[in-house]
């Protein structure tokens, strides 16, 4: 039975087409081997520019809280600091509805009574499930606790942690930008060299 990548050859497909094909099986052209068969391989591969972007924006924001005033900084911790409590308390709302829910349903398979002996594990099963269920998803002492840990930073705290977040996202999409060019180059590298071993 012809392969995806044989099956053209029944049709008198060349080498350097059959070759070509077979190509984006490899690293080099991973990314368009899904593409149709009829769709040639690019000469030239373009870096993906996502980490570049990243950089950009990262650098646009470093430059933004570098030129905040104190006051301005107050104002982002404060809102930051109230962001959080209201995440915390809305977990902790959606974990109280979900335990109510849970435990209507716990309370109609508790009232429920197994037709035969034979549902009987149904039944315990079911609850099982609900009490497991309970058990993982319902634990709002963890929000709780987290809510007691959140204090509001100052504006020059705030300052500090942002800038060392972003000098840290700095250094990451920078270095992977590095990367994805070098990928791309080796990608490109590899495809030129192919096409050059099968001109005849």
């Amino acid at each position: 039975m012809p392969t995806g990548y044989t099956a053209d050859i029944k049709d008198g497909v060349s080498f350097e087409k059959f070759a070509l094909n077979c190509a984006r099986a490899f690293g080099a052209c991973i990314t368009i081997r899904d593409d149709p068969t009829d769709k040639p391989i690019p000469e030239k591969f373009e870096p993906n520019d996502y980490n570049l972007r990243k950089l950009e924006k990262t650098r646009s924001e470093l430059n933004r809280i570098e030129e905040m005033t104190e006051v301005e900084a107050e104002v982002c911790a404060y809102q930051e600091y109230k962001n959080e409590i209201g995440r915390y308390r809305n977990y902790i709302e959606e974990g109280n509805k979900l335990e109510s829910q849970y435990r209507s349903m716990l309370s109609k398979v508790n009232a429920w009574e197994p037709p035969t002996k034979d549902h009987i594990e149904l039944k315990k099963f079911m609850v099982k499930q609900i009490i497991s269920s309970i058990d993982f998803d319902c634990h709002n002492q963890y929000y709780f606790e987290e809510l007691e840990k959140i204090k509001p930073l100052t504006g020059q705290e705030w300052l500090d942690k942002e800038r060392k977040k972003l000098l840290k996202s700095l250094d990451y999409h920078s270095k992977e930008w590095t990367k994805e060019q070098e990928r791309t180059n080796g990608r490109n590298s590899w495809v030129k060299a192919l096409r050059k071993s099968l001109i005849t």
